[in-house]
C-alpha cells in the first residue's frame, strides 16, 4: 500500500515550510490486545512470525518519496526507535504507515523472524521524520518475559461433582489484569478455568470444573498482552472408581417414569456427606437430536452398595406430575448409559450395553 501514495507524498512535503521536515509528535503507543493500558505491554516473546503489531498514535508523521519518478518509486517511513534497557531500532519493513496520526509497527520477539529479545523493562520510544524532527515517549512502553510454568498441582484430587483446587506455580503472572487458562485434549474442546485468583506474580489458585472428563491434559496460561505458555501432559483428571455398577430394572415404558436400583461391586456410595447424583446419559423429544445428562429423582442412600433413584422416562426435564400421556418432554426410546457421582468425589459409568432402556 506504501507505493501508491507516492505522488500524494510529494506533495505534502512540498508544501511543508522548510527543507528540515516538520516535528511529529508521538502522543501514545498502544497494544490492540489491550487498548487501555499505558504504558502499552508486550511480551519478548511469541507474536507470530513478524512479532507483536503495535499502534503509534500522534500526529505529522511524515513519509518522504524516494525515486517517485523512475519505474520503482518507495517511500522512506520515520524511523521508530526504543531507548531503555537496551538500543532497539526497528527494521524498515516492520513499519507501517496508515495516515499522519497512526502508524504501526511489529516489534521482533524471541519467536519472530528476525528474532530480537528486549531486556524486560521500561522504554522511550522515538519517532524520527526522514526530513529531519524527532518526538520522545518516555516510559511509553514496558516490556515482559513470557510466563513460565514449573507445577501444577491438585491438593485435594479431583471431585466429579464439584469444582477441584488447582494450583499453578511459575513466574510471569499477572496480578492486575486475570489470564487465560485453558486444558487442551487431542479430540476435544478446549476447557477453560472460569475461577481463579491470582495470588502473585508466581502462584495462581484456579479450579477444575465439575464433571470435567477423565484424561491428561495438557495447560496453556495467556496473559492479557498475548505471550501464552503450554505445558503439555501436565494434569491427568481421575476420579475415584465407584466399582462396577449395574441398573435394575434394566428397562421401563415410556409412557412413565420408572423407579430403580443402582448397585455398585465395591462399598464406595457414602451416606451424610452430601448428594448423590445420577444421570442417563440420553436425548429428550423435545430436542432429539441432542444427547445430554438428565438427572434422576428421588436418589436415595440405601447402602454402600445400593441407591434407589427414579428415572425420568416420562418427564424427562418437565415439572412432575406430568399429565399429558403422551410425555411431550419425555425421554426418546432406545438404551442408554448412566453416570453416577458419590459426594466423596467418587463417579462412575454404566454403559449403554447394559443400561436402561426406553421402550416405545
Amino acid at each position: 500500500m506504501r507505493l501508491p501514495v507516492a505522488a500524494a507524498l510529494l506533495s505534502l512535503v512540498a508544501c511543508t515550510e522548510s527543507t528540515e521536515g516538520t516535528t511529529p509528535k508521538l502522543e501514545g503507543l498502544i497494544n490492540p490486545l489491550q487498548r487501555l493500558v499505558t504504558p502499552a505491554r508486550v511480551c519478548n516473546a511469541g507474536g507470530g512470525a513478524a512479532g507483536w503489531r503495535l499502534e503509534l498514535i500522534g500526529s505529522r508523521f511524515t513519509p518522504v518519496p524516494r525515486d517517485a519518478l523512475t519505474d520503482t518509486p518507495s517511500v522512506e517511513l520515520p524511523r521508530i526507535s526504543l531507548s531503555g534497557p537496551s538500543d532497539y531500532t526497528l527494521p524498515e519493513d516492520h513499519l507501517f504507515f496508515a495516515r499522519t496520526e497512526l502508524m504501526r509497527m511489529d516489534l521482533p520477539t524471541r519467536d519472530s523472524t528476525p528474532s530480537n529479545v528486549l531486556p524486560p523493562g521500561t522504554y522511550t520510544v522515538a519517532v524520527t521524520n526522514p526530513l529531519g524532527g524527532t518526538s520522545e515517549l518516555e516510559g511509553a512502553l514496558r516490556v515482559v518475559p513470557p510466563p513460565v510454568i514449573t507445577s501444577i498441582t491438585a491438593p485435594q484430587g479431583f471431585h466429579y461433582s464439584a469444582g477441584s483446587p488447582l494450583v499453578i506455580e511459575g513466574s510471569g503472572f499477572r496480578s492486575d489484569a486475570l489470564p487465560l487458562i485453558v486444558l487442551q485434549r487431542e479430540g476435544e474442546e478446549d476447557q477453560p478455568l472460569f475461577t481463579l485468583t491470582v495470588v502473585s506474580d508466581t502462584r495462581i489458585e484456579t479450579e477444575v470444573p465439575p464433571a470435567t472428563p477423565e484424561g491428561t491434559y495438557a495447560v496453556t496460561l495467556t496473559n492479557p498482552e498475548g505471550c501464552a505458555v503450554t505445558r503439555p501432559q501436565a494434569l491427568t483428571v481421575a476420579y475415584a472408581p465407584l466399582g462396577t455398577l449395574s441398573v435394575s430394572p434394566r428397562g421401563g415404558p415410556a409412557n412413565s417414569d420408572t423407579a430403580v436400583t443402582l448397585t455398585s461391586t465395591a462399598a464406595a456410595f457414602t451416606d451424610g456427606t452430601g448428594t448423590h447424583e445420577v444421570y442417563l446419559v440420553a436425548p429428550v423429544k423435545t430436542d432429539p437430536g441432542q444427547t445430554v445428562n438428565i438427572p434422576l429423582y428421588d436418589v436415595t442412600y440405601v447402602s454402600s452398595t445400593q441407591l434407589k433413584a427414579t428415572v425420568p422416562t416420562c418427564s424427562g426435564f418437565d415439572a412432575r406430575p406430568v399429565t399429558d400421556p403422551t410425555c411431550p418432554g419425555g425421554i426418546v426410546p432406545g438404551t442408554y448409559g448412566l453416570i453416577v457421582a458419590d459426594p466423596s468425589g467418587a463417579f462412575g459409568t454404566l454403559p449403554a450395553s447394559s443400561g436402561f432402556t426406553v421402550s416405545p
